[in-house]
């Protein structure tokens, strides 16, 4: 294990981890052919722009990602795969910050952007967002101004459902967290601000405040009314942004009911290859094939948006429940 530590971080008062991650990745990227081959083709890829009434898409074509697009989550396909994100499972060549004693942070090996980091347990433990969410606000705080952190839940958009992971990207590449407060609407204005996303296709909620302790406890209510209105068993089906700035925290949850749109599982041309994970719902949609690249337009992003989010009534449950 110690021959895949490039360096340690062990709290916020040390070296910036920012600067850490930067050093990392250029080490990784000359002795490390994969992913040297992943950036060189990173830089190659195409994006175009949908201006969709009162928000901002941008497309992404980068067939790489077409393996955790296309990843099978379903319990016998984890079972019987080994998990990529052990030790005893990852390349040699793979290096890593100890982050806190718990967690290990590594170039991610299909990146969307320059600069997207894993961010994996030591352990080998499930998705499960309320137990770890602390380590959550802690990496924000820790990896800015310069990225903000995210977490896909276990049944939307994780490809390693079975293994605890958080993701990190530069702070300015999601639209979404950009373009707040613009189309979020405050609902309630004490120690802990929560506010509504409105007119953009996904049900959102954001909570900010500086208190961890008390956003900790408002998140936690927030999953306890989502699991009494959602009918699903286990943790509710949540992306999460988080980013820190000025000593705020600002998280942002994205509420959904399924993992894929219907059109993900149709046939030939009319297949739409989009998996939305944390990245797509906050506003770059990746799409490994070029068909689906050159045809997307606005319609098709908000009926996908749409699917894949709570209702409007569930949503309005859920905040009469907080």
């Amino acid at each position: 294990m110690e021959s895949q530590i490039f360096a340690i971080f062990p709290g916020r008062d040390q070296v910036q981890l920012p600067a850490l991650c930067a050093d990392l990745l250029e080490e990784q990227k000359k002795n490390w052919p994969l992913l040297a081959s992943a950036y060189a083709m990173l830089a190659a890829i195409h994006t175009r722009l949908l201006s969709c009434s009162g928000y901002e898409v941008y497309l992404q074509f980068n067939p790489a990602r077409s393996v955790s697009a296309g990843a099978a989550v379903d319990y016998e396909s984890i079972k019987n795969r080994p998990c990529f994100l052990c030790a005893a499972n990852r390349p040699r060549e793979q290096k890593g910050i100890l982050y806190r004693q718990d967690f290990l942070i590594l170039c991610n090996p299909a990146p969307a952007f320059a600069g997207h980091f894993t961010v994996v347990h030591m352990q080998h433990q499930p998705q499960a967002i309320a137990a770890s969410l602390t380590r959550l606000l802690d990496l924000a705080a820790d990896m800015s101004p310069d990225f903000i952190v995210f977490y896909n839940g276990p049944a939307c958009g994780a490809s390693a459902p079975d293994h605890l992971h958080f993701q990190a990207v530069p702070a300015d590449a999601l639209p979404l967290t950009q373009f707040f407060p613009g189309r979020f609407q405050i609902i309630k204005d004490t120690s802990v601000q929560i506010y509504r996303g409105e007119g953009i296709d996904r049900s959102v909620l954001v909570l900010a405040g500086s208190d961890k302790d008390l956003l900790l406890r408002q998140f936690a209510r927030l999953i306890q009314a989502a699991q009494t209105i959602i009918p699903i068993s286990g943790e509710p089906l949540v992306n999460v942004v988080c980013s820190f700035a000025d000593g705020v925290w600002r998280i942002m949850i994205f509420l959904r009911s399924r993992h894929r749109p219907d059109a993900f599982y149709l046939e030939g041309e009319q297949r739409i290859f989009v998996s939305p994970g944390t990245i797509e719902m906050a506003g770059v949609v990746i799409t490994p094939w070029e068909l689906n690249f050159n045809r997307l337009d606005c319609e098709n992003i908000r009926s996908i948006y749409a699917e894949v989010s709570v209702s409007e009534d569930m949503m309005k449950k859920i905040i009469n429940e907080l």
